[in-house]
């Protein structure tokens, strides 16, 4: 099975996709810096334009990666359906249940990639840009390393809900379609009900104690830094959809 991970990531690295997502990832540092740019431009320096400020306001775009979690996974899962029937020099003798976890275990792999890519040119990019200000000091840093580090545990959840997706479903657009269900709209509408307007009281418990949702900020438990909640909510969805997904590849006819 290691051969097979191997396999898959070195597959990965191939692929142009791949290349297209970690442009992306540029591309959306750029883009930051320069609106911060463009508003010391109009509205001159002051107290929310300093690099410091950028840095600090970007975990409220972490719903970003969240969302391209699928991508990530979708990267992992190739072209081509997974066929058990089909046998290499790498999958020869391997179980479904391996070619499952081989998908997602390598999945992770990529994603780690790709989150320290976009970390290392996010600070980077934001130092070449607006350090001269002097206001990125070694706390601004670590703080928001270890807020990215938070939401870890989350993006390997959806990375898991991806790979669950793409393996209920023979059609991408639609693995794509149960996953913007399950982590857009459903989310979505649980947070709506639980607002104070609605106040659901089914839902309030929902947001609080279960909801995994791209918008980390919404998440009480998030915003608190709750390690503990953050960790076990994350292993569980993982587990559940890992399993969801092992069964539905399991009973599919290829």
């Amino acid at each position: 099975m290691r051969k097979y991970i191997a396999a898959e990531i070195k597959a990965t690295f191939k692929r142009k996709i791949t290349f297209q997502y970690t442009m992306g990832i540029f591309i959306l540092c750029l883009l930051a810096n320069f609106a911060m740019i463009a508003f010391r431009k109009i509205y001159g320096t002051n107290d929310g334009s300093y690099a410091n400020n950028l840095i600090g306001f970007a975990p409220q775009f972490f719903f970003i990666p969240y969302y391209s979690t699928i991508f990530i996974a979708d990267i992992v899962f190739g072209k081509e359906y997974p066929n058990p029937h089909i046998k290499t020099g790498i999958t020869n003798g391997l179980s479904r249940m391996k070619l499952y976890l081989g998908k997602l275990l390598s999945a992770f792999v990529i994603g780690a990639f790709f989150l320290i890519i976009a970390i290392v040119a996010f600070l980077g990019i934001t130092f070449l840009f607006l350090a001269a200000d002097g206001s990125i000091v070694l706390y601004t840093i670590t703080d928001f390393c270890q807020i990215a580090l938070f939401a870890v545990p989350l993006w390997i959840a959806g990375v898991s809900i991806g790979n669950m997706s793409l393996f209920l479903v023979k059609k991408k657009r639609d693995a794509y379609l149960i996953f913007i269900g399950l982590v857009v709209i459903i989310p979505r509408i649980i947070i709506w009900l639980a607002s104070e307007a609605i106040a659901f009281w089914p839902c309030k418990v929902l947001r609080d104690y279960v909801l995994l949702t791209p918008r980390f900020k919404d998440l009480p438990f998030y915003a608190t830094r709750n390690l503990t909640q953050i960790i076990v909510l994350s292993v569980i969805f993982t587990i559940v959809s890992s399993i969801i997904g092992l069964y539905a590849f399991q009973k599919k006819e290829i």
